[in-house]
């Protein structure tokens, strides 16, 4: 799957589920507020990885949406690792050697 594809399709599913709870986690309503603009751009083809993701730490590095037990950190990350294309990247390819 080219990288392309594989950002719009992992931009898509953290999109869902930031909606899916947006109504009752106030962090997930902030960030998907936050990222409408990056998730349009992704869909229209216009973002090209790698390119950084400027929200890393939009909600404070402890806060609690990235708690364990909430569905959104392994999207997120899933979602950044496109974004970024870490399968390119030097460090990333140490790490899976």
């Amino acid at each position: 799957m080219d990288k392309v594809t594989l950002l719009k399709q992992r931009a898509a599913r953290f999109r869902d589920l930031l909606q899916q709870y947006e109504e009752t986690d106030t962090d997930a309503m902030l960030l998907l507020r936050w990222l409408t603009p990056l998730f349009q751009e992704i869909e229209s083809g216009s973002i090209q990885p790698p390119k950084y993701y400027d929200f890393r730490n939009a909600l404070g590095k402890d806060g609690p949406f990235y708690e364990p037990d909430k569905p959104f950190f392994g999207v997120e990350a899933e979602f950044v690792a496109a974004l970024e294309d870490w399968e390119s990247q030097d460090w990333y390819k140490q790490l899976t050697s």
